[in-house]
């Protein structure tokens, strides 16, 4: 389109930092969450005015999908962008309440981890091994982590989403897409800043504020800051009263530097850090009403839950900074970007015992032991990455040819760890996934460029070389000690089982200060079971003060009963599972064969080569065409390390990088319907998706038989038998459909904005998959290999639909606006099995189903701006009709746990600018 004319964006920021009385009038007055959302002026142009005039009238929308600033009408594919203070307007407060707003996006937190699904193409492997599909980006930088970022979603200028593979210019894991969050940057020679406040409903307190700050005509700073608390959306209706999980309190802080040292050299520094220590995200388990036949259409609020153990306990600090140096050489620029990012994510929790449902305190009984169980798990995660790119790209305007090239290296290091305490188990006593070495290496060179062959027609190449390296150290371990108590019917000394206490008040795993990693202490080359509990007790920083394993094992192992056993507490007289008829603790027997500690030691290389080509061209000033075919990649990757038990060999199976080749043709258009400025854009698609992976639970021997090659036999999952998690190439996908999105600037500065979406996603020549909703040790004759051709991929929504409407009009002492969103999605699946029971086809488990059906949600938004625009204030309501649908699931042997959309959020905010 003729209305082009792109400037380079050195920044990363595609619209002018201005003053913040401007952007309140505007940018609040227009819609939110609507897909392509234009910054418009509303002004209703005329018929006899030029089309010079319109486009002046007409407040364009600046991208950098391409990383260079262009208006998105002119971008050739599909892309979404939306201004901060559109989104705020709206009460959308974090990443995952985007995803209402944008047809194809799908955003879930699943238990702190942020996972983005772009038309069906993402990544639920969450551990240090994973890595997402779609790439997130803040102010430029790749976060490969973005645990925490959601406390980063404060004085932004804009959030941008890019749909389809990004393997030229983004790179890095971006094979569904991207999502580029773009704070305002310092403007030189302006002073502004604000300073806001909101209160909302579950009592939530939100301060903010930013301050540009001119130190003369090359220097300026910015500082912003925000603080955000509210109470629990989960409500605990068990006598306990604990405050339980999706409590905030967040803090962030951004400190920015533009040093405009020449005319032609620009130095840019950032440094941001957030902070979430609330209590995290434990979703809702749904076993035990699923279990005994409850609808879940029946428990009227997921959030209302019979709590137990403890509050759950989140510190969340993300941080980090950046270095852009750019330097205008005449007919290129030559730029530098570097980059730290420290994520540390802690969370310990003891997950609710079920929803709240008639009969649901009958059928936890004994529920006093139901409350008082402190089976625990912990998620800690250091990950620091560093960023070097060097990038060259020409100056627009300057010839026929635009172009970009650059070298990209990316360097991560994790430490990861994960383990869980089995409280009042007779059998099971915990698991420990601790790998304090995971480190990954990526190189990247790439080059992108556009010859113009006339002035309406353009052809782009792209062409992007990428090795990875991904290895790891660390060790696994499962727990499983068998315990025993006297029995007063025969009056053995041992009568199995009796339970014992761990994980209860005052409980500390040692996490990273563990100081064992391998168990053979003595270089034997077997574990002793005095080695065993050497391991075992390393692992733990502190006992509880009401654990009861530590006593036990005070005298060591006691092999067929123990002459002395702990006596029991007052506390624990009257509880059968924990004390003995005789007033004693259990004891243990020798360590069971179900024991398990396994060093890891895994490495995987990757190379491969992404590139695209795409032609376009310009009909007339208003109307585009295109076509373009593109490839992203997401890095393969290894397995835990397992033992083969009949040949002692350890190994660590590899599978191979995805890959997505997109092919899409479409075309966008502006006109005058009547007297209505109209805009109407199209495009069709079609993914090839090849070799997805997929992540089930198979036993050691089956895992064995699946990597030769071999057809695993489900009857190898014989009970008691190691079971591991097992990523695999497993199959080819199509993902195809169109996209409609449209505008109609309507009298009296209305505004309608629309997107419509049809999506296709089949699963193709695909293995036959394990079904991993059942244990292969517990249910080996469920846990047996199924087809999965035909089903759909998660998260895709047959029909989406979002549409937006805002008007902003003046009065006497200022101007009111307001903005009405709405949104629907199709049914849809959350996992590769489609809800199918493979034993009961016609009347299928409920604790099978994966499904979410179809829903609407409204978003709506007021506000009254005084005078020049100076004071304002806004009332929000999110998710108007509290439709509370599930985003993420778990299903296992004993789980059906899900995580929910945020309820229905209101409130009220001040904000004065200057």
């Amino acid at each position: 389109m003729k209305h082009h004319n792109n400037k380079v964006n050195v920044s990363g920021q595609s619209l002018m930092n201005v003053h913040y009385k401007k952007t309140n009038r505007v940018c609040t007055a227009i819609a939110l969450a609507a897909l392509t959302s234009f910054t418009s002026t509303a002004l209703h142009a005329q018929e006899e005015e030029t089309q010079e005039k319109k486009e002046a009238e007409v407040e364009r929308i600046q991208v950098t999908v391409e990383r260079r600033s262009q208006d998105i009408q002119d971008l050739a594919g599909t892309a979404f962008a939306f201004s901060g203070e559109d989104l705020k307007s709206q009460g959308i407060q974090d990443i995952t309440d985007i995803a209402e707003s944008i047809p194809g996006l799908e955003i879930g937190n699943n238990q702190g981890n942020v996972e983005v699904w772009i038309r069906g193409i993402g990544s639920s492997n969450n551990t240090e091994l994973g890595d997402p599909a779609a790439a997130t980006h803040l102010d430029g930088v790749y976060i490969p982590r973005p645990s925490g970022i959601g406390s980063a979603f404060f004085d932004i200028a804009r959030v941008e989403v890019n749909v389809g593979p990004q393997g030229t210019l983004r790179g890095r894991n971006a094979t569904a897409g991207s999502v580029n969050i773009i704070p305002w940057r310092p403007a030189i020679d302006q002073w502004n800043g604000s300073a806001e406040v909101e209160l909302g409903n579950y009592d939530q307190r939100s301060f903010s504020g930013a301050l540009n700050i001119p130190v003369n005509e090359r220097l300026a700073f910015r500082i912003a800051g925000t603080k955000v608390d509210h109470d629990s959306y989960y409500n605990d209706v068990g006598p306990l009263d604990l405050e339980l999980a999706e409590a905030a309190d967040n803090l962030g802080l951004r400190f920015q530097a533009l040093y405009e040292a020449t005319d032609d050299l620009s130095i840019y520094f950032s440094y941001d850090f957030a902070r979430e220590q609330g209590t995290g995200y434990t979703g809702t388990n749904y076993a035990l009403p699923l279990g005994l036949g409850i609808d879940p259409d029946d428990i009227e609020d997921p959030r209302d839950v019979v709590g137990r153990g403890f509050t759950p306990i989140q510190d969340t600090i993300h941080d980090g900074f950046k270095v852009e140096i750019s330097w205008d050489l005449g007919e290129a620029i030559l730029e530098y970007n570097g980059s730290y990012r420290d994520l540390i994510y802690d969370y310990q929790a003891a997950t609710p015992l079920s929803p709240d449902f008639p009969g649901v305190f009958e059928a936890l009984q004994p529920l006093d032991q139901a409350l008082d169980d402190f089976s625990r798990f912990q998620f800690l995660t250091d990950s620091e990455s560093i960023i070097h790119e060097l990038r060259l790209l020409s100056d627009d305007d300057m010839s026929r040819l635009t172009y970009s090239a650059g070298i990209f290296l990316f360097d991560e290091r994790q430490q990861t760890f994960l383990a869980s305490a089995g409280d009042r188990g007779g059998f099971f006593q915990g698991a420990e996934f601790n790998q304090p070495n995971t480190d990954t290496d990526s190189f990247s060179i790439y080059g992108d460029a556009t010859y113009e062959f006339s002035a309406d027609t353009r052809l782009t190449l792209g062409l992007r070389y990428t090795k990875d390296t991904k290895t790891r150290q660390g060790v696994n371990a499962r727990y499983a000690f068998a315990l025993g108590g006297f029995d007063v019917n025969t009056g053995n000394t041992f009568g199995c089982c009796m339970g014992a206490r761990v994980g209860t008040e005052g409980f500390a795993f040692a996490g990273f200060d563990r100081t064992i990693y391998d168990p053979d202490l003595d270089g034997s080359g077997a574990v002793s079971d005095e080695e065993f509990l050497a391991f075992y007790f390393d692992g733990i920083a502190q006992f509880g003060q009401r654990d009861t394993l530590d006593d036990i094992f005070a005298n060591g192992i006691t092999p067929g009963g123990a002459d002395v056993r702990p006596a029991c507490t007052d506390s624990d007289v009257t509880d059968s599972l924990i004390c003995n008829a005789d007033g004693t603790h259990s004891f243990a027997v020798p360590i069971s064969p179900n024991n398990s500690i396994t060093v890891q030691d895994g490495r995987i290389d990757n190379s491969f080569v992404d590139w695209r080509i795409r032609l376009e061209h310009d009909i007339n000033n208003d109307q585009l065409v295109y076509g373009l075919i593109a490839t992203g990649h997401k890095a393969g990757g290894f397995n835990d390390t397992f033992s083969d038990p009949t040949t002692g060999i350890t190994l660590a199976p590899t599978y191979r990088e995805e890959s997505v080749t997109l092919f899409e043709f479409g075309s966008k258009n502006e006109f005058d319907l009547g007297d209505i400025p109209t805009t109407f854009n199209f495009s069709a698609f079609y993914n090839d998706y090849r070799d997805q992976v997929f992540t089930n639970l198979l036993s050691v021997e089956q895992a064995l038989e699946f990597n030769s090659g071999a057809p695993a036999d489900p009857l190898d999952a014989t009970p008691g038998a190691l079971v591991v998690s097992f990523s695999f190439n497993a199959a080819d996908s199509a993902i195809y459909g169109m996209q409609f999105d449209g505008k109609f600037e309507l009298p009296y500065d209305i505004n309608f904005k629309w997107t419509a979406l049809w999506l296709e996603a089949e699963i193709e020549d695909s293995q036959d998959i394990q079904d991993s909703r059942f244990q292969a040790d517990v249910a080996p004759d469920e846990a047996v290999f199924q087809s999965i051709d035909g089903n759909r991929l998660p998260r895709t929504p047959r029909f989406q639909l979002n549409a937006t409407l805002s008007q902003v009009f003046d009065i006497d002492s200022g101007t009111i606006d307001y903005v009405v969103s709405a949104g629907w999605r199709d049914e849809q699946f959350l996992t590769i099995f489609n809800s199918v029971d493979y034993q009961n086809p016609d009347n299928p488990r409920r604790r099978l189903d994966d499904s979410v059906d179809a829903y609407w949600t409204a978003d709506a938004g007021i506000g009254y701006s005084h005078g020049d625009g100076a004071l304002r204030f806004e009332a929000y309501a999110n998710n108007l009709f509290n439709e509370v649908r599930t985003a993420a699931t778990i299903i296992t042997q004993f789980d059906n746990t899900r995580f929910f959309t945020r309820p229905r959020t209101f409130g009220v905010r001040v904000r004065y600018t200057y």
